[in-house]
Order: C-alpha cells, then structure tokens, then sequence
C-alpha cells in the first residue's frame, strides 16, 4: 500500500489517497516526533504502518481539518541543484551546461509546509515558481558511488523552489548572485505534502514534473530531463562532506519559469500547485 509520512501541528500521519489518519492512532501507541526519528528503523516503520493501513477502517482527516509543516522539520542542511535540467538551459538561450553537478545552500528556516502561504518579501517584485523533485537521505552517505547513491535515499517529496529574480538578488558587485537573497526568505521553499518511502517510487529519473498558477499549466516536464541525475549528484556532494540522516537534496526545475512565460511573475493572492508523479501535490498561496 503506497502512502507517504505528513508532518502536521499535531505530529506524524499517514497520508494516503483517502485521507490522513495520524501514526498514534493508526498505532495505538505514542508516535516519534518527525521524519528524523523514524529514519533509524525507517523500512520497518514503513513495514508497520502498511499493515496498520491495511486493515484501518477508522476517521480519516482531510487535507482543511489539518495544518501541515514542511516534510521534515528538523532543520537539515537543504542542497540545491543550479541549471540540472535540459529544457531549462533551453529556455535560459542555451548556454553550456556545467561539467559537474552544481549545488548551493539554503537555510532550513526557508522551508515551509503543504497548503502555506509564501509571503513575497516586501523588496522584492520578481518572485518566480520552480517545481522539484526532493530527497530525503535516510542514512549516513560518505563518498559514496553513483551506483550505490539510491540505497541512501529515505523517499522524496514535492519542492517549489520560489526564487526572488530581482537584481538586488541577481546581481551582486564582486560576488554574482546573492543566493541568500534569491532563495532563502522564510517561507520560499514550500515542501510536501508527505514524504512517500523510495521504495514506492521505483526510479526517480522518469517522472513527470507539472507545475500550474491560478489553474494555468506552466511547467510540465519529466525528471528524464535531468542533466545529472539524482545519483550523479549524491555522488558528488558526498565527495564533498557526508550526507546526513534527514538532509534534503533538491534537484533542480524544468522549463517553464516566469522566464519563458513574457515575464509574468507571481503576485498576492495566486495560487501556485506544484505536482510529481507518485510523490504528490504541493499548494503554495501567495500573500
């Protein structure tokens, strides 16, 4: 039974195609705190929570009874993958692609939850969308090769990658781009709705990315337009530094940026739906 792992104001639940019922309940017994906790033992949580789904016939929640919070909320350290995707250099008018995997920092204040609003910042009047697929690393990967990258994977979740396209943040004397200023504003990394176990989603380099505004489609693309795929880049930021239990990789975004739509960016009040095939549906409402 396919379902994924919800962090909400009141703890985990299980989120399936039903509803959500919450991991105590489901349990009957006390439930970890987050996703971190459930990562020692993640395949026999998973295993346990399959069994208790099977045969639950108790109250689902729906997604308005409930508050969620990002995917993880434990503060990781949160890698983001620059210019990975074929289209997306396309669009940009088709400079080089980078010889190696590219990845900057952002802070883990910046996450934020399914169904949240993402308030532009008020210096700001560039706000872009970027739809990306995300993994969770559920075990200690040190310099670990391609061909075993996806053994460290926990699961994956929806991203929307707002970015603040400003020259205040695009153009900095000496320095280039301002990352910080660009990506890191609280609230501009939306993630969710769940975190849905790998074991689920059989191959992260086929699945189909769609991102709309206000019900207007503005990115539909595949993970298969990855430069360097999620096991490329698990390889080369573990030769870097280890990869933590609970760090969050995002893997970078297709075509379809506010770019190739006549420079129409986001404002107050739109609604902003970011989905990946067997991984979710992630809203963001803009304030």
């Amino acid at each position: 039974m396919r379902f994924g792992f919800a962090a909400l104001s009141a703890g985990l639940a299980a989120s399936t195609d039903r509803g959500l019922v919450p991991l105590s309940r489901l349990l009957g017994e006390p439930a970890p705190a987050d996703v971190l906790a459930l990562l020692p033992a993640w395949d026999d949580w998973i295993d346990a929570v399959a069994a208790a789904l099977s045969g639950y016939d108790g109250p689902l929640l729906t997604e308005e009874e409930v508050v969620f919070l990002p995917s993880v909320t434990h503060r990781p350290t949160v890698y983001c993958a620059g210019a990975n995707y074929t289209d997306h250099l396309a669009e940009m008018g088709g400079q080089a692609a980078a010889t190696e995997p590219f990845h900057f920092l952002i802070p883990p204040a910046a996450l934020s939850g399914h169904r949240s609003v993402a308030v532009r910042p008020a210096q700001m009047e560039r706000l872009d969308w970027e739809v990306e697929l995300a993994a969770v690393i559920g075990r200690r990967a040190d310099a670990v090769t391609g061909q075993e990258a996806l053994d460290y994977v926990a699961g994956y979740t929806v991203a929307n990658d707002l970015s603040c396209r400003d020259a205040r943040a695009m153009s900095v004397p000496i320095f280039g781009i301002n990352w910080l200023l660009q990506k890191g504003w609280r609230g501009l990394k939306p993630l969710g709705p769940a975190l849905v176990p790998a074991r689920f989603v059989p191959s992260p380099d086929a699945l189909k990315l769609r991102l709309s505004v206000n019900g207007e489609t503005r990115q539909d693309s595949s993970t298969g337009q990855m430069i360097f795929s999620l096991p490329q880049q698990i390889a080369a930021l573990s030769a870097v530094v280890p990869l933590e239990p609970g760090d969050l990789i995002l893997t970078g975004t297709p075509a379809g940026t506010a770019a190739g739509h006549g420079n129409r960016y986001l404002v107050p009040g739109d609604q902003v739906v970011a989905e990946i095939e067997g991984v979710g549906r992630l809203t963001t409402y803009i304030g």
